[in-house]
C-alpha cells in the first residue's frame, strides 16, 4: 500500500501503526480453498525494496494522491512478468487510466470482486476490469487483524472498524456518495461480533456517516452498550435533532466524532450542497456533544468559491470563539473522474494535472476568490496558528512541516 511523502514510514515517528483497515480485510478476503500466502507491504509502516518482492501476483490499493507511487511499482512488478492488480477510490473513479499500469482493475468495494478475482486468476481468465454489483454483506469475513503479524504488529493495534459504506449526501467536493455505488449496511449482529472479537479498547469507525440511519446507529449503539468499549465516529450535526440518539451513543462508549463544519461561511456552505449545515447554529452543536462527554473533531475546507482570503481569519476567530477539541483543515480538492473535477476542467480552473499534489493539503484548482498562492499561504498560516497552543503535539509537528513538501517532494518516486 503506498503513502504520500508526509505520511510515509518514518524512522523517529512514535506510530507508524496501520492507518486503516484496508489490507486486513482484503487478507480475510482470500479464499482458503486457494491455499494462497500472503505478504504485506505498507508504506505507513516500513520501507521496503521491491527488487525483494518475489510474487505470483501483486495487488495495490491507492488513493489518488499515491496512484503514481502505485504506477511506479506497478509498472516495474509488470516488466518482470508479475501480474497486477490495482484498485482504491482513484482506480474506481479512472478504471481507464489504471488500467494502462495493471493487468486488473477493482472498482468499487471489494467484498465479492477480490475473491472473484483471485479465483480467476488461478484458473487462468482473471478480467481486465472488476466492477461492484449487488453487496451482500451477511458474514462477510471480518477483517484480519493478524494480517500485520510478521510486522510486530499486534491485532489490538487495529483498531479500525467500518459498518456502513456510502453517503446519502451529495457535497460537491465528497467522493463519498459516489465510490461505493450506493449507501450499504453491513447486520448489526456481524458489526457486534466484529466487535467482541476485536482486543483493542478503542474503536474508530471509518464509516462517512455512521448515524445517517438513524434507526440503524440507534439499533447499533443500544446493542454495544454492554460491551464496555470506547469508541469514535465520523457523523454530521443532524445527529443532534435526535436526543435519544446522542444519549444512547454516549452511553454505548461514544467519547468522539468528527464534524464536517466543513466552512465558517454560509454561502459556501450552501455553494457545496451542505446548505443543512447552519454555521449560527455550530456554537450550540458543539456544546451538545460536549455536554455527553464527546469530543469534536472539526473538519474544515478551504479555498471554496464563496471564499476570499479573508476565510482564514473568520475561521480562526471562530474557533477562538467555539472550543472544538481538535480542528483538521484541508483545500478544497476535485478529484479526477468525478463531476467536480469535470466542471473545474470545463471552467479552465485546473492548474495542477499530477495527483500526487491531490492530497487536499495543496491547490490544484484556481480558487474564485483568490490567488492560488494567497489560498496556500493562508491554510499554512491557519494551520501554524491554530495549533499553536494545541496539546497535541504531533499533529503540530505535522502543520509546521506541510510548507516542506513542496512540489517536487510531494511527485517524487525516485525511492521506489
Amino acid at each position: 500500500m503506498p503513502k504520500g511523502a508526509a505520511y510515509r514510514f518514518k524512522e523517529n515517528k512514535e506510530d507508524n501503526t496501520p492507518d486503516s483497515i484496508t489490507i486486513p480485510a482484503l487478507v480475510s478476503l482470500i479464499p482458503k480453498e486457494l491455499n494462497i500466502k500472503a505478504e504485506i507491504f505498507d508504506e505507513t509502516i516500513e520501507k521496503f525494496n521491491k527488487e525483494s518482492i518475489n510474487a505470483d501476483i501483486v495487488v495495490i490499493s491507492a488513493m489518488t494522491s499515491t496512484i503514481h507511487r502505485a504506477y511506479t511499482y506497478a509498472d516495474y512488478f509488470r516488466s518482470k512478468g508479475i501480474p497486477v492488480v490495482i484498485g482504491g477510490v482513484h482506480a474506481t473513479f479512472n478504471p481507464d487510466e489504471v488500467s494502462e499500469h495493471a493487468d486488473s482493475v477493482i472498482c468499487g468495494i471489494a467484498v465479492h470482486t477480490f475473491p472473484q478475482l483471485l479465483m480467476d486468476f488461478k484458473a487462468d481468465k482473471m478480467q481486465k476490469i472488476y466492477k461492484q454489483g449487488e453487496i451482500d454483506f451477511k458474514n462477510t469475513p471480518f477483517p484480519d487483524r493478524n494480517a500485520y503479524a510478521e510486522k510486530n504488529i499486534k491485532p489490538e493495534e487495529i483498531h479500525g472498524i467500518q459498518a456502513t459504506y456510502g453517503c446519502k449526501n451529495v457535497c460537491e467536493f465528497c467522493v463519498q456518495p459516489y465510490v461505493c455505488n450506493g449507501c450499504h449496511q453491513r447486520p448489526v449482529e456481524d458489526v457486534l461480533e466484529e466487535i467482541k472479537q476485536t482486543q483493542s479498547e478503542f474503536l474508530e469507525f471509518y464509516d462517512p456517516n455512521l448515524f445517517q440511519n438513524q434507526e440503524y446507529a440507534y439499533k447499533l449503539c443500544e446493542a454495544m452498550i454492554p460491551l464496555n468499549k470506547k469508541w469514535g465516529a465520523p457523523t454530521s450535526i443532524n445527529i443532534l435533532n435526535n436526543t435519544e440518539l446522542l444519549q444512547v451513543a454516549s452511553k454505548s462508549g461514544l467519547i468522539a466524532v468528527l464534524v464536517g463544519f466543513e466552512s465558517v461561511n454560509q454561502k459556501s456552505l450552501l455553494k457545496i450542497n451542505k446548505g443543512f449545515n447552519r454555521v449560527n447554529h455550530f456554537v450550540e452543536a458543539v456544546q451538545k456533544f460536549q455536554n455527553h462527554d464527546i469530543a469534536v473533531f472539526g473538519s474544515f475546507v478551504l479555498g471554496l468559491d464563496e471564499d476570499d482570503e479573508n476565510i482564514f481569519q473568520q475561521t480562526y476567530d471562530f474557533l477562538e470563539e467555539v472550543p472544538i477539541n481538535m480542528p483538521r483543515f484541508t483545500i478544497n480538492t476535485p478529484f479526477p473522474g468525478t463531476e467536480f473535477y469535470r466542471k473545474m476542467k470545463a471552467d479552465g480552473r485546473i492548474i495542477e494535472d499530477n495527483w500526487g499534489m491531490y492530497d487536499c493539503s495543496h491547490v490544484v484548482i484556481q480558487p474564485a476568490n483568490m490567488h492560488p498562492e494567497d489560498l496556500q499561504q493562508g491554510f499554512y498560516e491557519l494551520c501554524n496558528a491554530v495549533y499553536e497552543d494545541k496539546s497535541d503535539e504531533d499533529l503540530h509537528h505535522y502543520y509546521k512541516e506541510l510548507p516542506n513538501y513542496t512540489r517536487d517532494v510531494v511527485v517524487d518516486c525516485s525511492d521506489i
